[in-house]
């Protein structure tokens, strides 16, 4: 077990002395790994603040980004997987990981592919099932298996319905125990099933009841049998991956989603300690029992617990369990701007959900869980207040970006938890669907299912939905030691054509900043925990011949190594190509940061790493920028303050203009 570092120090940047790199580090066991620890952070104010983190068999700490595949999942077309069949899961994956280059995706099954009857499950589809999941392993990404569900189940609609549900078999909600799905005379979206139609909302109480269940094979009781399936399904699986396919399972998403059905006349805090998390602790004792006793139960709270739809779904709030979870569970929550997709008209800018994942890292703290954000997203191609690119990159921000600590300054915090992530959602079958809702309407356009349109990608013809560079992001796999900040200017482009750039590298106030108008990813973090390197993915349309990377220690201008060059010597900072995405893929920073005669546990380490395109960054000079490295190590490891600048229009009031 990997012990807690202490609180942060002051402390400067140490100096290196030559040391051997560990080259075959990648193939190790070490490196698969994945264990939850504890990272700790003294603010300039005085406050602790603790955060369980993930970190890999070196001792590095682990970050995850990914995609969720797929809403193919919801599909009888598909038999309830992403993928119709292993080969187009080795299409579309590989494209997936060389397009984007994720090193994780959340994997969507359904309840009803695993249990289509009482006491049967259905062996054939976990075969596929693992199968997909083989190939997902394979090319270097972990995997959440989620448990997906919307409106419990499509058996509760109407041939002819607007719309349809997903999740639960067609026993599990037998007819006549339900009224008729009816939405209201006013349906906004399909979402709206969930608080005004009885038949779904009746279900979901079944569920947390533990209801009663007539079958042929005599009285049953509705969630003892899906906890029945899960594990049957969950043993089924791990015997068909081998040990070190796995140990890239992260752990279970057991229920999409959670709805009420409608509280009973408990409030929101009696309603989680009285169902939900009794639930979770209930999957915990079959995951035990089935061989996932190291794996995680990816928790995911009440649906409505931080809406932004005001009136319409009103937040519940957080910080109501009485007895914390333990070791053994991610809080996992989903973001979506409700608000945005319905009646708020306000604008998108700089800064927009720094309130919201604020309130998400809270509640992990509260729960004393790492965080994880499993679902985000937007409709495409909307405008205005709606503007698809604009809030994901907003959303995306501030997955990385905090204020919490040093206020609305523009100074970004210096010390801000990253949230890994996996959005909503990579469709391979994009506009050529074949899916009859509820067996009667063909549906073949978007996403094939409620008339979602979510999807970045056009797979089929290797074309995205939204602009290349929000989709394709820089991000740390892998850190030498805790994670400190760090932050990506991707320079997306909204619908109007307005470039995006909320961010600059400010080295000492009062100067110019730097940068802001190009791409660039800053990584600042603490100690060493091993000899294996930090990993920072760069996207595929950066080229080795334009990087600039400034660290502690040295100034690379388009002169890195490349794989086939690694050496011994200290000090190292390699580009290859990512081993995920292959030769068309994206690139892997490896910065191995060497013990250092000056070095001790709360030293801090950083590299930027700027894509130089303006003529006015390839104009400055070796010195100049010698010079702003040298600012930088005063700043980032002596000072131990941000020069990360947030620019441009702020969404919130409170920051200086």
């Amino acid at each position: 077990m990997l012990l807690p570092r202490a609180t942060l120090l002051a402390a400067g940047c140490a100096m290196a002395f030559a040391a051997p790199h560990q080259l075959d580090y990648a193939d190790r066991p070490e490196a698969r790994r994945i264990v939850i620890d504890l990272k700790t952070y003294r603010s300039p104010d005085g406050r602790i603040w603790r955060d369980r983190v993930f970190r890999d068999g070196y001792g590095r700490e682990a970050y995850f980004r990914g995609w969720n595949v797929s809403g193919k999942t919801k599909h009888v077309e598909s038999g309830f997987k992403p993928f119709l069949n292993t080969g187009d899961a080795t299409i579309g994956l590989g494209r997936l990981a060389e397009m984007a280059g994720p090193n994780m995706v959340r994997f969507a099954i359904a309840w009803e592919g695993v249990h289509p009857a009482p006491d049967r499950i259905d062996t054939v589809y976990l075969d596929q099932v693992a199968a997909q999941l083989k190939v997902a392993i394979g090319r270097g990404m972990y995997v959440l298996l989620d448990y997906h569900q919307d409106l419990f189940s499509r058996h509760l609609f109407n041939a002819r319905s607007w719309h349809t549900g997903n999740g639960a078999p067609a026993w599990i909600t037998p007819k006549g125990l339900y009224p008729p799905e009816y939405c209201g005379i006013v349906c906004a979206s399909w979402s709206q099933h969930n608080l005004t139609d009885e038949a779904v909302r009746r279900a979901f109480r079944n569920f947390w009841n533990n209801a009663p269940l007539p079958t042929p094979l005599g009285e049953r009781r509705m969630q003892d049998e899906f906890l029945w399936q899960t594990g049957q399904a969950l043993a089924y699986l791990k015997n068909r991956l081998t040990a070190a396919e796995f140990e890239m399972v992260l752990g279970l998403d057991p229920l999409n989603e959670p709805v009420d059905g409608g509280m009973e006349g408990l409030s929101p805090k009696q309603w989680d300690n009285l169902k939900l998390w009794p639930f979770y602790r209930r999957v915990r004792t079959v995951m035990d029992q089935h061989g996932w006793g190291e794996k995680w139960v990816y928790a995911e709270p009440l649906v409505f617990w931080n809406t932004t739809a005001g009136i319409v779904a009103p937040a519940t709030g957080g910080h109501h369990l009485e007895t914390r979870p333990g070791p053994g569970f991610v809080f996992n929550s989903h973001f979506y701007d409700a608000g945005r997709m319905g009646v708020d008209l306000r604008g998108v800018d700089n800064g927009t959900y720094l309130l919201h994942l604020a309130q998400i890292r809270d509640e992990a703290r509260f729960l004393d869980t790492p965080v994880f954000l499993s679902e985000f997203g937007m409709w495409l191609n909307d405008k205005g207040a709606r503007d698809t690119v604009r809030i994901l990159k907003s959303t995306y921000q501030a997955m990385e970006v905090s204020d919490a600590i040093g206020g609305r300054t523009r100074w970004a915090d210096f010390y801000a938890p990253l949230v890994s992530g996996t959005q909503w959602h990579w469709d391979y079958y994009y506009d050529r669907h074949r899916e009859y809702q509820n067996g009667a309407i063909l549906v073949t356009g978007q996403d094939g299912w409620n008339k979602e349109n979510f999807s970045v990608v056009r797979n089929e013809s290797r074309d995205y939905n939204l602009d290349h560079r929000l989709v394709e992001r820089a991000y740390p796999r892998r850190v030498q030691g805790d994670i400190l900040h760090f932050h990506y200017q991707d320079l997306s482009r909204d619908d109007w054509g307005k470039l995006l750039n909320w961010a600059s590298i400010v080295a000492e106030p009062g100067q110019a900043g730097r940068f802001g108008d190009e791409q660039f990813a800053l990584l600042t973090w603490r100690g060493r925990r091993g000899d294996a390197p930090t990993e920072l993915y760069l996207p595929r349309h950066w080229k080795a011949e334009d990087l600039l990377v400034l660290t502690e220690r040295r100034l690379h201008i388009g002169d890195l190594r490349r794989d086939a060059a690694l050496t011994q010597a200290s000090d190292e900072v390699a580009l290859g190509h990512d081993p995920n995405g292959g030769a068309a893929g994206g690139h892997l920073l490896r910065i191995w940061d060497d013990p250092g005669v000056e070095e001790d546990a709360d030293s801090v380490h950083f590299a930027l790493v700027v894509n130089r395109q303006q003529a006015a960054t390839r104009a400055f000079t070796p010195a100049q920028l010698e010079v702003l490295r040298q600012t930088l190590v005063e700043a980032l490891c002596r000072q131990q303050r941000s020069v990360l600048y947030l620019t441009g229009k702020m969404t919130l009031p409170g920051y200086p203009s």
